[in-house]
Formats: structure tokens, sequence, C-alpha cells
């Protein structure tokens, strides 16, 4: 009788441990995956972002080696099924607290973006959806309606621009994308 209740509590410990395995497995995204959804314990909300952000290279030289990427990303937060859109754009520039808004261009038109906000509370969270690449860096917080996100989603070229302000005087900075077989834009935009 002890054997039998012995393999019989093994065969449960067994079939449990799998069950957990599988579990964890369904409940864990990698980061590389073309949308992602998190549940921000800060917040409460639930954030569908792209697994990493779109990379823009810089167009224009410059001697040091700060600054030759920025990050691009759509994400949208769900607050008990209200759901809304948001643009996150991230640019590295000397003086992160004194910059222009950048201009995101999309196929080389303008996308028509209303006003940004400056931290991640402009669009109800206490952190960026995204990782911070630098220290340095600005960010930027845009809504983003439907017209936009297909927009997003359709483009083959994204472009930021931007004018920064720095002690050697104005300078033009412009980063650029070619989407090409990415297709995590617009599997974002369709879901």
């Amino acid at each position: 009788m002890t054997s039998r209740f012995r393999a019989a509590t093994r065969a449960r410990t067994v079939l449990c441990a799998t069950l957990l395995m599988i579990a964890g497995g369904c409940a864990t995204v990698p980061d590389d995956a073309a949308v992602v959804e998190d549940l921000d314990a800060d917040t409460g909300l639930t954030i569908a972002r792209l697994g990493r952000p779109m990379e823009l290279y810089r167009q224009t030289f410059r001697p040091d080696s700060t600054g030759r990427f920025a990050f691009l990303g759509p994400f949208e937060t769900n607050h008990m099924g209200t759901r809304t859109m948001f643009l996150w754009v991230a640019v590295p520039v000397e003086n992160p607290d004194v910059t222009g808004t950048p201009t995101i261009l999309l196929d080389g038109k303008a996308l028509g973006l209303g006003e940004a906000g400056r931290s991640a509370d402009f669009a109800g969270l206490r952190k960026s959806p995204y990782r911070i690449p630098t220290p340095w860096i600005a960010m930027y917080y845009f809504r983003l309606d439907g017209e936009s996100l297909a927009q997003l989603g359709a483009a083959q070229r994204l472009e930021v621009a931007i004018e920064e302000t720095t002690k050697e005087g104005n300078r033009h900075l412009e980063y650029m994308a070619e989407i090409g077989a990415d297709p995590r834009l617009g599997e974002f935009a369709r879901r």
C-alpha cells in the first residue's frame, strides 16, 4: 500500500510540475515579439506595445559617438476597456530638458500629430512603456488616432527630424529607418 501511495504522489507531483511549466511558458512573451502586452503594476493599465521600438539611424554625420539612434514605438493603454493609442519617440539630444518637438515623416509626408507630452504621465503611466536606451535622450508622447495609426502601419520609410538648441547654436537632426521586411508596425496597426 505504501508503494502505491508513493507512486500516486510522485505522479501527481510530475503532473503539477508539468502543468506549471506549460502555464509559465504561455504567460511569457519575449520582447522581440511583434506585439507585447504587459500589465503596468503601478497604474493597473494594460499596455500593448512593440516588443522593441523601431530604431532610426542618424542621417547627418557628427564626430561624436553619442546620438546615432532615435527610437519610435506606438503603444496602447487599456483601462477597463477604454483604449487610447500613443506614439512614443525618443531622440538623443545634448540637453534633454530644452529642445524642440520632433516632426515625424512617413514616406516623406508629415504625420499630423497634436501637442506632445514630455513624460510618461501624459499617457497615464509612471514610466516609459519602452526601455530608455541612454540617459541623454528626450522622450515625447503623442496621442494617435485610428487614421494616424493606419498611416504608421502602412509606411515604408520613417523619419524623425528635430531642431536642437545647443551651446554652439541650433542644429538640425534627422533620423530615418527603412521599414522593408520589418512587419511590426503593420501588425501593431492591424490588431
